[in-house]
């Protein structure tokens, strides 16, 4: 299968906690990991999409590769590992943020290399999706994250990445090392206002907006969750207003919003028309519990 978007990372399977029952404190299993909710979004817009890492031969690596295969993303780039695990993490979902706890060390895809990279498929590709909890997964693939920016620029392949902070995974100046050596080779770039404030200094949204441009971007979409998006290329700049919608759990909005986004974008070649086609999305993923079971599938009518 050749895909037109391709998304490396860590899938992880998720455990969301739910509203307690008779003081009883219940987990929902379900999947999640940055990239691949990516993916899986993009895929349930009518995209072909592919999936790059590495899971281990049990029972989770299992289960991913089973929905991957629900979900049309292939995984044909996806190493299997034996005797390393496939990551996990714990959700604590509230309708305006959540709280994260990471079971991942040493899993299957911190030890993915650059060498590993399918580098035909990311020349066959009009996308590369890559972001900043892909680089702190492991330094290996934070090589490998830069190594298929690299493999993308020179095959006339997009490279986009999200800037998904995560400073429990590793520290600011270390973020700060990683995103300063890939933001010259993304050509669509997605940060949040909060972690822009924090990566930059910077609240005016125009300002980040500049910023991040300024690096050599084509598109930037800042997203500023319940008040929707703005997205800017060197000539333009529109905000997306935020679809109604009663959240329920904001794990993998942002996520949702990017995969959809760059599948409409890939369709239309409107920036505009898929930031807001992407809110929808975004908003169908708040409604319901869980990174990836609310992600709406577009409809065939």
């Amino acid at each position: 299968m050749t895909a037109d978007i391709l998304t490396l990372g860590e899938a992880l399977i998720e455990f969301v906690r739910l509203p307690e029952v008779d003081g009883r404190v219940l987990y929902e299993m379900g999947f999640g990991g940055d990239t691949s909710n990516v993916a899986i979004a993009a895929a349930r817009q009518g995209a072909s999409v592919g999936y790059v890492s590495a899971v281990g031969d049990d029972m989770f690596g299992h289960a991913l590769r089973d929905l991957w295969r629900v979900d049309n993303v292939s995984d044909a780039h996806v190493l299997t590992l034996a005797g390393d695990p496939t990551g996990v993490y714990f959700v604590q979902p509230h309708p305006s943020g959540r709280e994260f706890t990471y079971a991942r060390r040493g899993s299957a895809a911190s030890l993915y290399r650059p060498e590993d990279l399918p580098e035909q498929a990311i020349s066959d590709a009009k996308v590369l999706h890559a972001s900043g909890i892909s680089q702190a997964i492991s330094p290996g693939m934070r090589a490998a994250v830069r190594r298929g920016a690299e493999l993308a620029r020179g095959h006339g392949t997009l490279f986009s990445f999200d800037i998904n902070l995560r400073l429990k995974m590793w520290s600011l100046q270390d973020a700060r090392a990683a995103l300063a050596e890939i933001l010259p080779l993304a050509d669509i770039v997605f940060p949040s206002l909060d972690e822009a404030l924090v990566m930059t200094g910077l609240t005016d949204h125009d300002a980040i907006l500049s910023h991040f441009l300024d690096f050599g971007a084509a598109i930037v979409v800042l997203k500023l969750g319940e008040a929707g998006a703005i997205v800017a290329t060197p000539r333009m700049r529109t905000t997306i207003p935020a679809a109604p919608v009663t959240p329920v759990d904001s794990t993998g909005a942002g996520d949702s919003f990017a995969g959809a986004f760059l599948a409409y974008y890939l369709e239309t070649g409107d920036e505009a028309r898929a930031g807001h086609l992407a809110s929808h999305v975004a908003a169908g993923t708040v409604s319901g519990f869980g990174a990836v079971a609310p992600i709406p599938i577009r409809s065939k009518s």
